[in-house]
């Protein structure tokens, strides 16, 4: 049988030199591979930080006009209880169309005031819960569309 040749150091040193490039630039996808990783990982932490914020925001908001939907029922229901009382009491037919028009004229007066009131809330904590999100788009528009190292 006929015995092969070892390669001599000669041809070794290109394959050698050949894995050591790759295993070079290997670690080095990898580094800015994760590096990439992990400033998504920050973008996504702080807008997630971001909507935390927004959330909270409408919650308080929320429940600010649902404090005041409530006062208004509240306080139409003691204006009805009143008036019913003053129609029980009512001497004549006059008396009662008389309070009845105040009535209804009250309460209007009541629910134009108290819809532009909830109308006025309602903006305020809309503007305020996506104010931290909108710095979060442009901040996030602005990270993607740039090269990132690697």
């Amino acid at each position: 049988m006929a015995k092969t040749k070892k390669p001599t150091s000669a041809v070794a040193t290109p394959k050698t030199s050949a894995v050591a490039t790759t295993k070079q630039a290997n670690g080095e996808a990898t580094a800015a591979l994760f590096a990439g990783y992990d400033q998504l990982a920050d973008l996504g932490r702080e807008n997630f930080a971001a909507v935390l914020r927004a959330n909270a925001v409408l919650s308080e908001g929320l429940e600010a006009i649902g404090k005041e939907v409530i006062l208004y029922a509240r306080r139409s229901f003691e204006q009805a209880a009143e008036t019913a009382t003053a129609l029980l009491g009512a001497k004549t037919l006059e008396d009662v169309f008389q309070l009845n028009s105040e009535f209804a004229k009250a309460n209007l007066e009541r629910l134009i005031e108290r819809s532009a009131k909830l109308s006025e809330m309602s903006v305020k904590v809309a503007n305020e819960a996506l104010a931290p999100l909108g710095g979060r788009v442009e901040a996030t528009i602005h990270s993607l569309s740039r090269p990132h190292a690697g």
